[in-house]
């Protein structure tokens, strides 16, 4: 609860929210004494990959001391977790199995399907607390804006599919912040985005999109920024050259199809 108040997304906590995050105690079997009560096997809940067996065969949960959010897959079925740790920082909780596979699965789609069916357009960012300050901003202003936070290695072509099949529109923004490294790792994704939408659009920001909407005027001024983004921009690696993003002219309308 600290670290959501410190972070100001501590709407969260609230009945009507429709992110939901959890919280993994700190304790070894809270999670293997709850399941096992309720009649499941320890080989059922190693193949959901919620336990990790230690040396002496004994079972203790995966999770532990993790504020935990959903990832669903392209059918909107919760598959596996994501995890807050005490740096802060997400990362997927949930190993590789049948049913989860970390590049298939996106976290805040199920969230925010109200948005999406209403045109919102997809933000992409690279941080949990930002996708939910860009998705408080959109509900406080016009609802324009659905923020999908990216994690890991980054957005793969599945991911890029799956969050197409719940777009209406053709349009999508990737936020760029921090070091140079970071936007070029943050960039790379427009690739595989160009392949399911006819508008890529990037923006890079001074500062983190949740600093900027918990500042005063904050949600105006990030709906601002997002509705002002140049209308097409691409970027363009190069090996020791810093990372830049250059505009080009927006591509003529389609004509009509046969």
């Amino acid at each position: 609860m600290e670290y959501l108040k410190e972070e100001q997304i501590e709407q969260v906590l609230s009945v009507d929210s429709a992110w939901m995050v959890g919280y993994a105690p700190d304790t070894l079997t809270s999670l293997v004494d709850h399941l096992a009560a309720e009649n499941f096997a320890y080989s059922t809940m190693e193949s959901a990959g919620l336990i990790d067996r230690v040396g002496d065969g004994a079972v203790t949960d995966r999770f532990r001391d993790q504020l935990v959010l959903v990832a669903r897959d392209a059918h909107l079925h919760p598959t596996g977790f994501i995890g807050i740790g005490r740096d802060g920082r997400a990362h997927s909780l949930s190993p590789a199995t049948a049913i989860h596979q970390p590049s298939n699965v996106l976290v805040g789609i199920a969230e925010q399907l109200d948005l999406l069916r209403g045109g919102a357009v997809p933000v992409l960012v690279d941080d949990l607390v930002d996708a939910i300050a860009v998705s408080s901003m959109s509900r406080e202003t016009d609802g324009q804006w659905v923020g999908i936070p990216v994690f890991g290695a980054g957005l793969s072509t599945a991911q890029a599919r799956m969050l197409r099949k719940f777009s209406l529109g053709d349009t999508v923004i990737v936020v760029a912040h921090g070091d140079e490294h970071r936007r070029k790792l943050t960039t790379g994704y427009l690739f595989d985005l160009a392949l399911y939408y006819d508008r890529v659009r990037a923006v890079v920001l001074p500062h983190s999109p949740s600093s900027i909407v918990n500042a005063e005027h904050g949600p105006q001024t990030m709906n601002d920024l997002l509705t002002t983004v140049r209308p097409s921009l691409t970027y363009r690696f190069g090996g020791a050259v810093a990372a830049e993003l250059m505009g080009y002219p927006e591509p003529p309308d389609r004509g009509p199809d046969l």
